[in-house]
């Protein structure tokens, strides 16, 4: 009984042993087996509709639409024509001074929208410089800013 016990003990520490020295190489072809079968290029699938609304892409990759898409998720809850608490954006760029006092520009819109004020979150780490460009975009363009009765309409509609 004990001889059937240490042979088996010693079977696996063998076994174990033999793997130890194996699995490097065996791991090395299969990378290299792996690696040859990948696709050269990524593959990019359109129907992934939450990496587009995640990346503010639902009704286009960049410009003043997108810029459209983003004003609805961070800005739309705020800056509405019923709220009280924070001006309307729609003439924004027609104006002579912000809220804050400062002149209207892009610079000085940019940095508001970065650095927040004492009733506006900042959003430096939540935009970055393409998405602000967008934005910018879209408020200077003169569509700015559609309400609840009439939200932009859906690209993956399609009217008969």
């Amino acid at each position: 009984m004990c001889f059937a016990k240490a042979a088996g003990i010693l079977f696996v520490v063998t076994g174990l042993l033999l793997l130890g020295f194996l699995a490097p190489t065996v791991r090395a072809q299969t990378a290299t087996q792996s690696q040859a079968n990948l696709p050269k290029a990524p593959q990019r699938d359109d129907l992934q509709r939450s990496v587009r609304i995640y990346n503010y892409k639902m009704t286009a990759e960049s410009g003043p639409q997108r810029g459209e898409v983003i004003y609805f998720y961070k800005c739309w809850m705020c800056h509405n024509k019923y709220t009280k608490s924070a001006p309307y954006l729609a003439d924004i760029f027609q104006r002579s001074k912000l809220v804050s006092g400062e002149p209207v520009s892009e610079n000085t819109v940019r940095e508001k929208i970065r650095n927040g004020g004492p009733r506006m979150p900042a959003f430096r780490y939540a935009l970055n410089d393409a998405d602000l460009a967008d934005l910018l975009g879209y408020l200077r363009g003169g569509k700015c800013c559609y309400e609840e009765e009439e939200p932009p309409a859906n690209p993956w509609y399609h009217r008969p």
